[in-house]
């Protein structure tokens, strides 16, 4: 009986681990599909694939950095609910208090995604001084999601 309750349960944890896998999301259709059916949705950037923008000037290379967020809160728009875009698109922000990988202290880390309907993604990343809110570093990272001839700098998850 003792071996039973243990084939039972070492096979309802394999089967649990199979089904609960993430699954990758290849477009912005895919993406809104797993948002508003209330699906978790994990994103990972690898910011050295971006292209940098940082001090309004045009960047060499991009940090070798990769970072993750489990999107929470977002707002879809439709295409012209906002004036001046012609494409829908989703924001989504995340703002945690870091050590600050630059100097001392601590920093807010504030990183805001916008994932427009045609692929274009921008992902502005931002410290700031939590005593303050003065803006101690800002760099605007732009990439493309679900172009399948390009090599990928995010990946979105449903989780």
């Amino acid at each position: 009986m003792k071996r039973v309750s243990i084939l039972i349960a070492l096979t309802l944890a394999a089967f649990t681990a199979a089904i609960a896998q993430p699954k990758s999301l290849k477009n912005f259709d895919e993406l809104m599909a797993a948002l508003n059916a209330g699906y978790n949705v994990r994103v990972v950037i690898h910011y050295a694939k971006c292209t940098l923008v940082a001090d309004n000037e045009l960047q060499d290379k991009s940090p070798d950095a990769i970072g993750g967020i489990i999107i929470d809160t977002y707002e879809y728009f439709a295409p012209k609910a906002v004036r001046g875009n012609e494409h829908a698109f989703v924001v989504f922000s995340e703002n945690k208090l870091i050590q600050n990988p630059k100097g001392k202290g601590f920093v807010y880390n504030y990183a805001k995604f916008k994932v427009e309907a045609t692929g274009k993604v921008k992902v502005t990343v931002m410290y700031l001084d939590p005593n303050t809110q003065e803006e101690l570093m800002s760099e605007n990272f732009f990439t493309q999601f679900g172009d399948s001839t390009k090599e990928q700098a995010i990946y979105f998850y449903r989780l």
